[in-house]
């Protein structure tokens, strides 16, 4: 039997740190095998995306919440699913209880016995004369009204050979400790996130005065939409683009603002910066996006 439930994943929400530190983390970023990869911002066709606004974002984000369930309600759930009384009939062969069907139609069985549940096809005559051509006087077919129904614990319990609390004790432990994993690996996603999008950017370039991308200290070159609609806009083809929007962190500041020129002519222009100044990544792709 099981209960369905969703697990509850924490937040932990990390204040930011200094710049010099950022930066020396996100040294350790763009591993070799994304070297020359596309940024998805190429291939994202902009006609076919929907723009959520923030009002929705914060609906969902509480829909979301409402829907996440705690290990403690997710116990008291299982708990409450174990005193219910929903097994109609069983097959026990060899005083085993093999198979089992409950009022929702739903079958359980193991060694293939359920399969004779599913030819009865709700017969009950027909599922004792299946259970005795297949096992004789060593199986049964077990009928439960309405006065001597068993619980779904007691059932769970002759079908598994265990105790019904060990088992939720043991599924509550199981889903605390995922919880906990899938909370680390959401805080360090959360944490590189950060310093991803507040890494400082020493080279800003823009298009006909419009912010279209940037650049870190590592040769990390971040462009946004905007680029792409500057080049819809002059009739640009877009694949004269891609070579802009594809990891090489060899390149310099320079060499990237030569191949915007290639495609934009005089209308680029490139600021730097210093590290202790530059704006931060996330910066630069809200005026770029």
């Amino acid at each position: 039997m099981h209960v369905n439930s969703t697990n509850n994943i924490n937040m932990n929400v990390y204040t930011q740190r200094g710049r010099a530190e950022q930066s020396n983390l996100h040294s350790q970023e763009n591993p070799k095998d994304l070297v020359g990869k596309t940024n998805l911002m190429y291939m994202v066709d902009e006609e076919k995306v929907t723009r959520v606004s923030h009002e929705q974002m914060t609906h969902l984000s509480q829909v979301l919440e409402l829907s996440e369930v705690s290990p403690e309600v997710a116990q008291q759930q299982y708990l409450h699913h174990g005193q219910a009384r929903e097994v109609q009939f069983g097959i026990v062969v060899d005083g085993k209880l093999m198979a089992y069907q409950n009022d929702k139609g739903h079958i359980t069985g193991k060694g293939g016995v359920e399969a004779l549940i599913e030819q009865a096809n709700g017969d009950i005559n027909q599922l004792k004369a299946l259970v005795q051509q297949h096992y004789s006087s060593s199986g049964k077919v077990e009928v439960y009204g309405e006065n001597n129904r068993p619980t779904n614990a007691e059932v769970f319990e002759r079908f598994n050979g265990r105790s019904y609390k060990s088992f939720v004790h043991d599924e509550m432990n199981t889903r605390r400790q995922a919880n906990h994993q899938e909370q680390l690996a959401r805080d360090e996603f959360l944490r590189s996130k950060l310093m991803f999008d507040q890494a400082p950017q020493v080279a800003v370039f823009k298009v006909k005065g419009e912010v279209v991308g940037s650049m870190d200290g590592n040769g990390f070159a971040d462009m946004g939409s905007k680029l792409l609609q500057l080049a819809k806009q002059q009739g640009i083809e877009k694949e004269a683009l891609k070579p802009l929007y594809t990891l090489d962190p060899e390149r310099t500041s320079e060499q990237f603002s030569d191949l915007l020129t290639q495609a934009f002519g005089n209308d680029v222009e490139v600021e730097h910066f210093h590290v202790s100044n530059a704006p931060t990544r996330n910066e630069i792709r809200l005026l770029s996006n």
